[in-house]
């Protein structure tokens, strides 16, 4: 057990020594994964689609921060919607406004949600944001969650009607499809309560006076999750969505696993019960301390 301690503090130092450059190389990767992730699912801007670019544009990120990131990923989504259809990209511009405006209003500050969630739904594992929020963040960021969360499923849908888009026969009206194929199709409410519901869960037994309450928040958040969007591929008779929901919350748990071994360092076994008071209270403290390996004193001897 002390040898995985001692392994994640000299990882920590390590990182926290070149800060800079890991936060450069993240936001890199960041871009570079959402813009092949455009690519891949759309790709009808020529020019913004070749690999150069997107290599080139992912190393420009780098030197931005995680919001002006998120920022080029949307304004590279327009330009190939746009390409795709005017219509669609004005509707998924309106939304990433709304999305900011609802954000402000709540004070919701991580708006690279709106963006990120999009991202990680292509992957399958658009849950791993809404547990991220919940371990990490305020409330404030469901806001943000639930705009991304919206966001990404307008963009599934267009996905899922390239075909009769692109197809000069046919005439496809983009609010008749978000209204038929979104606000009244079951399983975008099914996903919209998931992401809130995990959020929710998880935020909640993360701050709850109870041992391992980040493991606890962890597998709750994921179970209800996991219970609702399984109710909602049932009901919708999409039971070959099932197999990847499974795939997609075994990444949630692992990456849940990985913020708790990275990010908290509690040691439950050592918990202490403390009572004291004053002129006006009688105070009754839980004391949990962070666990912490002595340094060996090694002593040089020169011959």
């Amino acid at each position: 057990m002390n040898a995985f301690i001692r392994l994640r503090d000299d990882i920590r130092k390590y990182v926290l020594s070149r800060e800079i450059f890991f936060l450069r190389i993240w936001n890199a990767l960041v871009a570079f994964v959402g813009l092949m992730c455009i690519r891949s699912n759309f790709g009808h801007q020529k020019f913004v689609s070749q690999i150069w670019v997107t290599i080139l544009v992912s190393i420009i990120c780098a030197f931005f921060p995680i919001q002006g990131v998120s920022l080029v990923l949307a304004i590279v989504l327009f330009i190939d919607l746009a390409s795709l259809s005017t219509q669609i990209a004005l509707v998924a511009l309106a939304l990433l406004v709304v999305g900011y405006l609802v954000c402000a209003y709540f004070r919701s500050k991580n708006t690279y949600n709106m963006v990120v969630v999009p991202v990680c739904y292509s992957f399958g594992a658009p849950y791993v944001m809404s547990l991220g929020a919940g371990l990490m963040s305020s409330v404030n960021e469901l806001a943000s969650i639930i705009c991304g969360s919206v966001i990404a499923f307008y963009l599934h849908i267009v996905k899922e009607n390239i075909t009769p888009i692109l197809d000069e026969t046919t005439e496809v009206d983009i609010l008749t499809l978000l209204k038929e194929q979104m606000l009244e199709n079951r399983l975008f409410w099914f996903f919209i309560v998931a992401m809130t519901a995990m959020f929710m869960v998880v935020y909640l037994l993360r701050q709850a006076n109870i041992n391992m309450s980040w493991i606890i928040a962890n597998a709750a958040g994921v179970a209800i999750e996991f219970i609702i969007m399984l109710s909602g591929y049932l009901l919708t008779s999409q039971k070959g969505e099932i197999p990847g929901l499974i795939l997609g919350n075994v990444l949630v748990l692992l990456v849940g696993v990985i913020l708790n071994y990275f990010v908290l360092d509690l040691d439950y076994s050592r918990i202490e019960k403390v009572q004291f008071e004053d002129d006006d209270y009688y105070y009754y403290v839980t004391a949990v301390p962070k666990i912490r390996i002595v340094e060996e004193d090694k002593e040089i001897k020169k011959i």
